[in-house]
């Protein structure tokens, strides 16, 4: 297995562990997901995250990918961890497009699905932050 892999398996399963230990469940958390996901799919003028994922040829990917390190930058440097935290979600999403281990498979479709209904609901407008009414 190559180095890159190695560090992206380590990764998703860092990440999907921290997401199915209820860190998933942080209504900021979840907001930042979906408007992050939300802003630049339409950006985009893609449908969805998916749907820009799916679409996105090797300059989108790098622009993107390029994106969100300068926003994980930016807020490691204003000390928001949450928005470091969703912009790696949506990178390793990005990213395990081109991935095909099998064994990888079912985290990259559960990540998938987190930024899907993080995307959904904050849409809908009810992800309610803590102590909103």
């Amino acid at each position: 297995m190559s180095e890159r892999s190695e560090i992206f398996r380590n990764r998703l399963i860092a990440v999907m562990t921290d997401l199915n230990a209820d860190k998933g469940a942080d209504p900021q958390l979840r907001r930042t997901v979906g408007n992050l996901a939300l802003r630049l799919s339409r950006d985009a003028r893609a449908r969805t995250w998916a749907d820009l994922k799916e679409r996105a040829d090797g300059p989108t990917y790098d622009s993107l990918l390029k994106l969100f390190q300068q926003y994980s930058e930016d807020a490691s440097r204003k000390g928001d961890q949450t928005t470091v935290r969703a912009t790696e979600l949506l990178a390793l999403s990005l990213i395990a497009r081109g991935r095909h281990e099998e064994d990888m498979r079912p985290g990259v479709e559960a990540l998938d699905k987190y930024i899907a209904d993080c995307a959904a609901t904050t849409a809908k407008g009810t992800l309610k932050m803590p102590g909103a009414r």
